[in-house]
C-alpha cells in the first residue's frame, strides 16, 4: 500500500475481509479506493462494513469525509450528526458541523 502497490493492496485487504472482516481492513480498502480516485467505490465498502459493525464512529467519520470530499455537504452533515449521536464529545465531528453552520448562515 505505501509503495503505491493500490491494486496488489486492494486484494490483500479483500483476502483479509473474507477470511476475517474486521474494522481496520474495512477502513485501509476504502483509502485504497481513494488513492486509486474511486470514492463510489469506497462508499459502497463503507456501507458494507457499516451493516457489520453499526454504530462504529470510525466508520461514521469517514463516510461523512468522503461525502465532504465529494461536495455532498449535506450527507456528510447527516452522518456528523450520527457520529455524535454515538459520541456527543467527538471533535471532529463537533467542528465540522460548526463551520457547516457558519459557512450556510444557519
Amino acid at each position: 500500500f505505501q509503495l503505491g502497490l493500490y491494486r496488489e493492496a486492494e486484494k490483500q485487504f479483500k483476502s483479509a475481509n473474507r477470511d476475517e472482516a474486521m474494522i481496520a481492513t474495512h477502513l485501509e480498502l476504502c483509502k485504497v479506493y481513494l488513492r486509486l480516485d474511486q470514492p463510489n467505490s469506497a462508499l459502497d465498502e463503507y456501507g458494507r462494513a457499516g451493516e457489520k459493525f453499526v454504530g462504529d464512529i470510525h466508520i461514521l467519520l469517514a463516510l461523512a469525509r468522503t461525502y465532504d470530499q465529494l461536495n455532498a455537504m449535506m450527507r456528510g452533515v447527516q452522518f456528523y450528526k450520527r457520529v455524535l449521536s454515538f459520541d456527543s464529545v467527538n471533535a471532529e465531528a463537533i467542528a465540522c458541523l460548526a463551520s457547516h453552520h457558519f459557512y450556510t448562515d444557519q
